[in-house]
């Protein structure tokens, strides 16, 4: 009996694991990191900070063309998505290493907020990639089932604690978001992003 009993329990976590892995059902939305609001926004480099677009990058790796590198505790990625209702979303990110090599990114190192509430996730790691032109090498990441509200919702991703750069917080590059719900979604994108790389 305590083995059937045993053997229950482990098929109904099975099932309970494989049901959080699973993506929420609906449609797919992808917002490009370059058409954030980065105007204000002081990242870190190698000579000088780059600030606002400077922090954008073109790359024919990248989602649309363009990424969001170099990014430091001053320079948070801001994407506001309004939705029609109430609504459970699986939240991915595509990343890339941004050049600091092997980096591990969890909700110390790497604070993603949505609505102002801290989002915790799974563990994922970014790398160089074997490219010698072109060391993003970016990846999707699932980082989990989030709750939008009817009306507009902020999804904050920025450095946590690290000393990946330089012995000052970093976080990787951000490609885009990609939000799958079964509401109605768009996004509140800056007009001067638009202007300068369309």
């Amino acid at each position: 009996m305590k083995k059937f009993l045993a053997l229950i329990l482990a098929a109904m976590m099975m099932l309970s694991l494989t049901a959080a892995l699973a993506d929420v059902e609906g449609t797919d939305y992808t917002f490009e990191a370059e058409y954030t609001e980065l105007e204000g926004l002081e990242g870190l480099g190698v000579s000088g900070s780059p600030t606002g677009l400077g922090l954008v990058t073109e790359n024919a790796k990248a989602s649309n063309g363009y990424f969001v590198g170099n990014l430091g505790t001053a320079s948070p990625i801001t994407f506001i998505v309004v939705s029609d209702a109430d609504t459970v979303a699986t939240l991915k990110i595509r990343v890339g290493s941004n050049i600091l090599g092997n980096c591990a990114w969890n909700p110390t190192t790497l604070k993603i907020l949505v609505n102002g509430e801290a989002v915790q996730y799974e563990e994922f790691t970014t790398d160089n990639g074997d490219d010698p032109m072109d060391q993003n090498n970016f990846k999707v990441k699932k980082i989990g089932d989030i709750n939008l509200v009817k009306g507009e919702n902020t999804i904050v991703i920025v450095a946590g604690e690290n000393t990946y750069r330089s012995n000052l917080p970093s976080a990787p590059s951000i490609d885009y978001i990609r939000l799958t719900t079964a509401a109605a979604l768009e996004a509140v994108e800056s007009e001067a992003s638009h202007d300068e790389l369309d």
